[in-house]
C-alpha cells in the first residue's frame, strides 16, 4: 500500500476516524492502531507478518530477561539472542543470495564451476527498518538507558506502527513509549501535518517521479546513449530525486504520525547545503546515520582509542552502512567511499592544514562535499560496478549538443535547488493559520493541492526508493 494513492487515502481516513473515536479509550485504541498497521504492512504480503511477529516476541522478553537478572552473562546473552534473532533474519533474507552468488563467481575465476542455482529470496517489505528499530531497545536496556516496557501491547505497536514501518524513520523506543503511555499528548499540529504530507507528496511525485521519468532513468539505463552535459545533468537529478523520495517518504510518516498524537524527529536538514561529509551525515538519513553513531560507531571505540582505530571505526561503520542499503558490491563502494572520505577528513580536520578564506573556503567546501557526495549515488543508482564506471565515462562523451531537456525538468531541478537554499520554516506561519480555518475549507484546499500535484506528476506512481532496503 502506497501512500500517494487512493487506497491509502481511504485507510487513514478509517484510521483517523477511529481515532478520533477511541482516543479516551487508550487500550482499545492501541488494539485498533495495532491491527490497522498490520493490514497495511499485509497488503503487500501478509506472510512476512511472521517476521515482525518473531522479532517483536524475542526482543520483548528479551528486553524484560535483560532487565530482570542480575548476572552480566546472563544479560548479555539475552542482548545476544535480540541481536542474532534480528540480524539473522536480515542476514537470510537480504545477503544470503549475495553471498552465495559471489561465491559461486570468485570460485568460476579461479576455474571451479559449482553450478549453483541462483537464490531467489523475496525481501520482505521494510525488514532493514524494524529490526534496527528493535535491536536499538535490547541495546538500550543492556546499557541502562532505557526501562523494559512490561505490556506486550505498546511494544508491539512501538514496532509495527505504520506511518514509519516499511520506510523509517528509525524510531528510538524512549521516544515512543513514552509518548505512547502519556496522558498529556500535545494538542494535533494539524498546520505543520499538512505541510509535511502535501510537501512530501510533492517531493515524491513532482520532483522524484518526473525527474526518474524523463531524466535519471534514461542516463544510468543507457550511458553511452548520453552527451557529457546530459549525463552530469543525470547525476545532479538523482541526488535530487533520491532526496525527494526518500524525504517526501519521511515527511508523510512523520505527517501521519502527528495526525496520530505522536511527535518524531525531522530525518532530514537540507543535506546538500552540507560543508563536509561529517555535515552531510548530521543532515541525511539522520535517523540511521545516529542510529549508527550510537549503536555501531561508538560500540566499536569510536574516537577514543586513538587515530588509527578512529578511522577504522568510521570505515567500518559506513561500509556496513552500505551494506545495510542493499547487497550488492554497488553499496560496497558507496560505504567505502564515505567512509574513506570521512576519515580522510578527521585526518585533515586534526591536523589543520587546510587554511582559506571564510566565504570562499565555505563555497569551496560545499562544492567538494556535494559532488563527492554525486559521486557516491552513481554507485548507489547503478545496477552493477560495471555501470557505474560506464556512467563516469560517460562525462567525458561530447559536450557541444544541448540536453534533451523541456522546460518542465528545468523547473523540477530549479525547485529543488532552492529547496536545499531557502530559510527552513519560512512559510510556517501560513500553516498556522490554515489549521484554524473551518474543516470545509481546509478540506477543499487539500483536495485541490493533491490534485495538483497528481496532475504535475507522471502516469501511475512509482514505488518510494527506500522500499528495497
Amino acid at each position: 500500500m502506497l501512500f500517494p494513492t487512493i487506497t491509502f487515502a481511504i485507510f487513514l481516513t478509517i484510521v483517523l476516524l477511529v481515532h478520533t473515536v477511541l482516543l479516551k479509550k487508550p487500550t482499545l485504541w492501541k488494539i485498533c492502531m495495532l491491527l490497522a498497521s498490520y493490514i497495511f504492512y499485509s497488503w503487500w504480503d501478509w506472510r512476512f507478518l511472521t517476521l515482525i511477529w518473531a522479532s517483536t516476541l524475542v526482543d520483548f522478553w528479551s528486553g524484560n530477561r535483560i532487565e530482570n537478572t542480575t548476572s552480566n552473562r546472563q544479560k548479555r546473552f539475552y542482548l545476544l539472542l535480540s541481536v542474532s534473532t534480528n540480524l539473522g533474519m536480515l542476514a537470510y533474507f537480504k545477503y544470503a543470495g549475495f553471498f552465495v552468488d559471489s561465491f559461486v563467481d570468485v570460485m568460476s575465476t579461479l576455474g571451479f564451476d559449482l553450478s549453483v542455482e541462483p537464490l531467489r529470496i523475496i525481501l520482505p517489505v521494510g525488514i532493514s527498518f524494524y529490526t534496527f528499530q528493535t535491536m536499538s531497545y535490547s541495546i538500550d536496556i543492556y546499557r541502562n538507558n532505557l526501562k523494559a516496557t512490561k505490556s506486550l501491547l505498546d511494544f508491539a505497536l512501538f514496532v509495527g506502527f505504520f506511518p514509519q514501518l516499511v520506510a523509517g524513520p528509525i524510531v528510538r523506543a524512549k521516544d515512543f513509549l513514552q509518548q505512547l503511555s502519556s496522558n498529556n499528548r500535545e494538542p494535533i499540529q494539524m498546520g505543520r501535518a499538512t505541510k509535511l504530507i502535501l510537501g512530501g507528496l510533492f517531493k515524491k511525485i513532482v520532483i522524484a517521479d518526473l525527474l526518474a521519468a524523463e531524466m535519471v532513468d534514461g542516463v544510468f539505463r543507457n550511458p553511452g546513449g548520453s552527451t557529457g552535459l546530459e549525463t552530469l545533468l543525470g547525476i545532479y537529478g538523482y541526488a535530487l530525486q533520491i532526496y525527494g523520495d526518500f524525504s517526501g517518504y519521511s515527511d508523510i510518516a512523520i505527517g501521519i504520525a502527528l495526525l496520530l498524537g505522536f511527535q518524531f524527529s525531522d530525518n532530514f536538514n537540507q543535506p546538500y547545503r552540507a560543508l563536509s561529509l561529517q555535515d552531510f551525515w548530521r543532515r541525511w538519513h539522520i535517523s540511521l546515520s545516529s542510529w549508527l553513531r550510537d549503536y555501531l560507531y561508538i560500540g566499536l571505540g569510536g574516537n577514543r582509542k586513538g587515530r588509527i582505530k578512529t578511522y577504522r571505526n568510521l570505515l567500518f561503520t559506513m561500509l556496513l552502512g552500505g551494506l545495510w542499503h542493499g547487497a550488492a558490491w554497488t553499496f560496497v563502494a558507496w560505504g567505502l567511499l564515505h567512509g574513506g572520505g570521512l576519515a580522510i577528513e578527521r585526518a585533515i580536520d586534526e591536523r589543520n592544514k587546510i587554511r582559506t578564506p571564510k566565504r570562499f573556503g565555505k563555497f569551496l567546501r560545499g562544492f567538494f562535499t556535494f559532488h563527492l557526495v554525486c559521486a557516491g549515488w552513481v554507485f548507489f543508482r547503478s545496477v552493477d560496478l560495471t555501470r557505474s564506471f560506464e556512467v563516469f565515462a560517460a562525462l567525458g562523451n561530447s559536450w557541444t549538443s544541448a540536453p534533451s531537456m523541456n522546460w518542465g525538468i528545468a523547473s523540477v531541478l530549479l525547485i529543488g535547488l532552492i529547496m536545499q537554499t531557502c530559510t527552513v520554516g519560512k512559510f510556517d506561519r501560513f500553516w498556522e493559520q490554515f489549521s484554524t480555518w473551518p474543516a470545509l475549507i481546509q478540506g477543499m484546499l487539500l483536495a485541490v493541492a493533491v490534485v495538483g500535484i497528481d496532475l504535475l506528476g507522471p502516469d501511475g506512481v512509482a514505488p518510494f526508493i527506500y522500499f528495497q532496503f
